[in-house]
């Protein structure tokens, strides 16, 4: 089967962003081309280890670079309360010991849709900080993406009790 999909994923990689992960890495209509890690539900690192394990679980060598490490404006604070000290359920995986492509997502994700202006789509999984980098480094960005598919919200405030 052709590959008709090429996406891009950008993560704060914690147990529902591995589920999204699992299945476009394992889609077979779809080719994810490269991933960049934003801090939200862990620390960029953490979110790093989980990113790779979860490709690696896939048998994918999937690029994955290390991104934003603090958000733009508020002050940082994790979802580990909700996905666990690792982020992933603190079951025991093995989620130490991989490196990272690079250490400059935004530059990643800037230079792959650079590449392919118009080809490959977005996938957002965690706080949107890489791609308002990407959007302040280089205002064209935007313009380059095929399409924009955004997983945000939480249910935290008080319209959801």
């Amino acid at each position: 089967m052709s590959t008709s999909r090429r996406l891009w994923i950008d993560t704060d990689t914690a147990s529902d962003d591995a589920v999204a992960i699992v299945m476009a890495l394992k889609h077979p209509t779809t080719e994810v081309v490269g991933m960049s890690v934003v801090i939200g539900n862990v620390p960029v690192e953490m979110g790093v280890q989980n990113a790779l394990y979860t490709a690696e679980l896939c048998g994918s060598v999937v690029p994955v670079h290390a991104g934003a490490e603090l958000p733009l404006v508020r002050p940082f604070a994790t979802a580990q309360h909700v996905h666990g000290a690792d982020g992933m359920g603190d079951i025991g995986l093995p989620l130490t010991g991989r490196a990272a492509a690079s250490t400059d997502g935004v530059r990643a994700l800037i230079e792959a849709f650079r590449a392919e202006p118009g080809e490959l789509e977005l996938v957002a999984l965690g706080p949107l900080t890489n791609l308002a980098l990407a959007i302040r480094i280089e205002p064209q960005f935007a313009r380059w993406v095929k399409r924009c598919v955004i997983m945000g919200g939480s249910c935290s405030s008080l319209a959801c009790r």
